[in-house]
């Protein structure tokens, strides 16, 4: 058995079991050296030979590769984690990570929705225009957490501790960045760290050095949507842009509520159902789903075959990207002077018109927007207290307030109601009181001629 050994102020031992190498480092003496060392020998014999080579000699940019590989795959929104992980390759110098996307099934049953390679990068990277000043300002306000994220990159698995990722959450924080950014990064390293003790049988770190740590609060609650004043001149802006598909997939994602992903990405010519009026989705980012098409949606489609012509059903629904399509609806917000406003407040206004249109039930919200429970949906329905008060009062909705695609009977102005009829209360008729005079008046009654009046003298 090795014996532990003096290293600087402490202590460090080498272990080698089933194959396994361990170093570990750092202990205030001999003693707790050799537990530590006894410790993950135990460990290796009841859990099993780690995976890899192990927590001690991988750094966390090799486990980064090696993650990637063998779980971005499977993952529906692996392009977001994709992009994460490459700022920690990109950082020191390694190949970044490349999906293509690849719909298949393997003989487990498990899906794969991308195909993983590995891509030395060129000097000049290639960054959308539409990024590239975004990119640009975040590299100017970022150079400390670059570097600790490089300096993460390049640590041993093993020795990673909440105070290393907490020292480059502190950064990102201290740099502007946002705290959900902050969130998602941290989420990602959380994964990763869990896979590896799960997956590989890594016993190091002890604990996931990514959870306990001090976070930015997050109130990142969107409650933009696109008024019907707005969408009046977006409609003439978009009809003008150089992308002949703009206007027409705006007014599909507006008329759905889908997701931009969902028919830039996912559905295809083949998933429309023309005779019952719902698109199929055989895999949403929730599960397979029915989007239920209203009369103008089925419209904007029709329009988009005729202006493809020959339409190929594996094709999708728009030939377009989402980079164009982002283009396209930055310029005519520009043009229409609407301010604000990002692509994916569409699908916020659609959910807000439809609760005002299907007068609160959110079952009919939910088919729509395709969420799984209600607090989803709930996020998404922006009625404010204006909307409210003018239905109340039994006035149309104002047109710079109410969300865009609202029916027009919504807007204008309503019939009164009708009165309800009082019920007719008898009244009682005028009683007549007749008097009986004698046939002769006595000397002292005098009749005033004409009048009929008499008077006692």
């Amino acid at each position: 058995m090795a014996k532990p050994y003096r290293e600087g102020k402490g202590w460090a031992v080498r272990v080698r079991t089933k194959g396994q190498d361990i170093y570990l480092k750092g202990f205030k003496s001999e003693a707790a050296a050799e537990k530590a060392a006894e410790k993950q020998r135990v460990t290796i014999r009841e859990s099993g030979k780690p995976a890899r080579m192990g927590p001690q000699r991988t750094s966390l940019a090799l486990a980064w590769l090696a993650y990637a590989k063998e779980r971005l795959p499977s993952l529906k929104g692996a392009r977001q984690d994709a992009q994460r992980i490459n700022r920690y390759l990109r950082a020191v110098g390694l190949p970044v990570i490349e999906l293509e996307s690849a719909k298949a099934s393997s003989a487990s049953g498990s899906v794969a929705y991308w195909k993983v390679t590995l891509a030395d990068e060129p000097t000049e990277r290639r960054i959308p225009n539409s990024l590239k000043q975004h990119r640009a300002s975040q590299s100017a306000k970022s150079p400390k957490t670059d570097k600790l994220r490089a300096e993460l990159a390049r640590t041993p698995v093993a020795e990673i501790t909440p105070y290393l990722v907490q020292r480059l959450i502190d950064a990102m924080g201290a740099e502007g960045l946002k705290p959900a950014t902050i969130a998602l990064e941290r989420a990602e390293l959380r994964r990763l760290f869990s896979y590896a003790q799960r997956t590989w049988l890594w016993p190091q770190p002890a604990i996931n050095p990514a959870t306990g740590l001090n976070m930015p609060s997050i109130n990142n609650e969107r409650t933009r949507i696109i008024s019907m004043e707005e969408w009046e001149r977006l409609e003439t802006a978009l009809k003008e842009s150089g992308n002949p598909y703009a206007f027409l997939a705006v007014s599909v994602l507006l008329e759905t509520t889908m997701r931009s992903s969902e028919p830039l990405m996912q559905a295809r010519w083949r998933d429309v159902d023309w005779d019952n009026g719902v698109l199929v989705l055989p895999d949403a980012k929730a599960g397979g789903r029915k989007v239920p098409l209203n009369s103008a949606a089925m419209e904007a489609l029709k329009k988009i075959q005729q202006r493809i012509g020959t339409v190929d059903p594996e094709a999708n629904l728009f030939p377009t990207t989402y980079e164009a399509l982002k283009k396209a609806w930055r310029v005519a917000c520009k043009k229409a002077g609407v301010k604000e406003a990002w692509l994916h407040d569409i699908r916020r206004t659609g959910a807000t018109r439809y609760a005002i249109q299907f007068y609160g039930s959110l079952p009919y919200v939910q088919s729509a927007t395709g969420h799984k429970t209600v607090s989803q949906v709930m996020r998404y329905i922006q009625i404010t207290a204006e909307h409210v008060s003018r239905v109340m009062r039994n006035k149309p909705l104002d047109k710079r307030t109410a969300p865009a695609g609202l029916p027009a009977k919504f807007l204008e102005s309503p019939q009164p109601e009708p009165q309800p009829v009082p019920y007719p209360v008898p009244q009682p008729a005028p009683q007549q009181v007749v008097i009986a005079l004698p046939a002769a008046l006595p000397d002292n009654v005098v009749l005033f001629p004409g009048s009929g009046k008499r008077r006692v003298a």
